[in-house]
């Protein structure tokens, strides 16, 4: 775990040395990537269990990878306690993903053949907070940041789960 926490911690510090400006612009991008792909209409071909699940279970990535660039991108080096976000940063980043998370299920309720699921919203929330929660155990080293994040980790296997075979 130590060993894991060292190299999370690692690419983390090279990430914050990186101008905030690139920074900032990471999440930007993730959001247009996310959008783009969602207002594409659903696949003509046949469904598939598999890429049904594969499909659900990246939503749990994305929105991982959303909240973590914010929270890096709103961090700085030099934050309290030896870099550990403050709880406004935390907070924000949280915000800011599920808050598009949200957005971004209304956006589909308007594209032919997709559809709004609170499912896929559950997903994008674990997949958030296990990025918070990670970056925070790989900053500041607390245990109870890493039970969080498995905590999460096993409602998002029920999220993504529940997304693929529970109807909405």
């Amino acid at each position: 775990m130590s060993r894991l926490r060292a190299v999370l911690r690692r690419l983390s510090d090279w990430w914050l040395a990186l101008p905030q400006a690139v920074r900032l612009a990471m999440p930007v991008l993730v959001m247009v990537v996310l959008w783009l792909s969602s207002s594409k209409p659903p696949s003509s071909r046949a469904p598939s269990m598999l890429r049904a699940l594969l499909h659900n279970g990246a939503h749990v990535v994305a929105y991982f990878g959303l909240a973590g660039a914010w929270m890096l991108a709103l961090s700085s080096r030099s934050g309290a306690r030896a870099g550990v976000p403050s709880r406004r940063i935390v907070l924000a980043s949280l915000v800011l993903s599920i808050a598009y998370g949200v957005i971004d299920e209304l956006h589909q309720s308007f594209v032919p053949g997709r559809h709004c699921s609170l499912w896929d919203i559950a997903c994008d929330v674990c997949g958030s907070i296990i990025a918070v929660t990670l970056l925070l155990w790989t900053f500041g080293g607390e245990a109870r940041f890493a039970r969080i994040t498995v905590v999460f980790a096993v409602a998002a296997l029920v999220s993504v789960a529940a997304a693929t075979w529970l109807p909405m």
